[in-house]
């Protein structure tokens, strides 16, 4: 059981344990242990449950049939973060909300808590899961509704626009990672074998694109290698179209992607665990917000370093042509290319004139890096692209939706849990403000009868006292 091996199979096995010394009867037999041994392990499980707050977490497969699963998540007295799955049945079909409340209620029931133990829930935003909880917290009063981070940052990152590339990426994921040949081509050339796919998350897809941009330079290559020895027909046909329509769009939408995702894509890798990741919740994702705020801003238009160089490399640098410079203590100037010597072609002299007045000769090589790409028409339409991802983030997070995917209570949450991390309430300057404010989360206001948030303030104001008293 323990190994995943149908009971059946023990028979074919058993001569081969045997040789090894390993007693074992026959598959009959040990179907008769079964309901033994999950007597006694939920009978071990309801003893650990007992007397704890307990944290459910659900989630089901979405696809034809439904696969639930439930596991409840606890504290010990030892401080460890207990997980223990509780419940994993199989459906004909996925269950509504009435039925999805009503399979959570049952669990609860079989497992004997009360209803007051149920301290929260853990789930993805789908609406049929939010109905279902507003259900359910009528008759668990203690708990909260937490909606899955990860699960918002996957729907964010979907968002991302670039229709050419989304195009682009639907061939080459039908071929590159599923034709043998395809796949020894591209990694010929890369010197490595191209990143796994699974089509269930966003950020899969987009590693697949990261790659694909980091190694741009092969690209056109890879593609005329796949048409001349016949390696996908029409899907290879299709993406040399794509690219040949216009190839700096291309590279342009790949290059933005890379900037425009990264530090969404590292946070949702930074979310993915079972531990105290809730404590890293609220700054990290402010830092996402940050980056797409900035996207908006007339005056930055967001850092996009891969995108700016692919921009960069295609403008032609002629008279009259704007850059920017910053000289360290001075500040930034705004400059144009007053004139260009050519007499020799290989290496022309470009002449530039700053607001101030001032003149400087440079070659191509340092005048690449300072041109202003703030105002290109291809960096806004990437910018435009990016947007829309942002503000879906920024609408689920300050409650502009549907109120099942409001996530306004659980950023909260996210958060006043930072009290509960001594490094920042060592740097944040925490006051008796903040703990009061734990009073917003309904598990902590009921706690001891109301009273734990007053005594988390005493508390604060102990360690006060005694941090006077040191520095005194």
């Amino acid at each position: 059981m323990y190994a995943g091996v149908a009971i059946s199979e023990s028979d074919d096995l058993r001569p081969l344990l045997e040789r090894a010394d390993i007693k074992l009867t026959g598959s009959q037999h040990l179907r008769d242990y079964i309901p033994k041994i999950e007597s006694l392990e939920y009978q071990t499980l309801t003893q650990e449950l007992c007397g704890q707050a307990v944290f459910l977490m659900f989630d089901g497969t979405r696809r034809l049939g439904e696969a639930l699963n439930t596991v409840a998540r606890f504290c010990n007295a030892e401080f460890e973060i207990i997980m223990r799955l509780v419940q994993f049945i199989t459906l004909e079909a996925r269950p509504d909300n009435l039925a999805l409340s009503a399979t959570l209620n049952l669990v609860i029931r079989e497992l004997g808590l009360p209803f007051e133990a149920i301290s929260g829930w853990g789930r993805d935003s789908v609406k049929v899961n939010g109905t279902a909880l507003s259900r359910l917290s009528v008759i668990f009063p203690n708990s909260t509704d937490l909606l899955c981070i990860c699960h918002t940052l996957n729907n964010t990152g979907e968002r991302v626009g670039f229709p050419e590339k989304r195009d682009f990426m639907t061939a080459w994921l039908i071929l590159v990672l599923n034709n043998n040949t395809a796949k020894k081509m591209w990694k010929s050339l890369t010197q490595h074998a191209m990143v796994g796919y699974f089509t269930i998350r966003w950020w899969s897809r987009q590693e697949v694109e990261n790659e694909i941009s980091e190694n741009w330079h092969h690209v056109p290559n890879f593609l005329h290698q796949l048409e001349d020895e016949d390696v996908g027909d029409a899907t290879t046909r299709r993406m040399l179209e794509i690219y040949a329509a216009n190839p700096l769009l291309l590279e342009v939408s790949f290059a933005a992607g890379y900037d425009g995702t990264a530090r969404l894509l590292r946070t949702t890798y930074e979310m993915e665990g079972d531990r105290l990741e809730i404590l890293l919740v609220f700054r990290r994702v402010e830092a996402v917000r940050a980056f797409g705020r900035s996207l908006g801003d007339p005056d930055n238009r967001g850092v996009l370093p891969n995108a700016d160089a692919v921009i960069r490399r295609s403008m032609v640098s002629t008279v009259g042509t704007s850059l920017e410079k910053e000289f360290p203590g001075h500040g930034v100037f705004s400059g144009k290319i007053t004139k260009i010597d050519k007499e020799d072609p290989e290496e022309l002299i470009y002449h530039i004139t700053y607001e101030d007045g001032d003149t400087e000769t440079m070659q191509i090589a340092e005048v690449l890096p300072l041109l202003s790409v703030v105002e290109d028409q291809l960096r806004n339409y990437a910018i435009e692209q990016l947007r829309g991802a942002y503000e879906y983030l920024e609408k689920r997070l300050t409650g502009e939706c549907d109120s099942s995917y409001d996530c306004r209570q659980v950023y909260l949450v996210f958060e006043l849990a930072q009290l509960f991390d001594p490094s920042f309430v060592a740097e944040a300057n925490v006051d008796a403000k903040w703990v009061r404010r734990l009073s917003s989360i309904t598990p902590l206001s009921r706690a001891e009868n109301g009273k734990l948030v007053t005594r988390l303030e005493g508390e604060l104001r102990e360690i006060g006292l005694r941090s006077d008293k040191r520095s005194g």
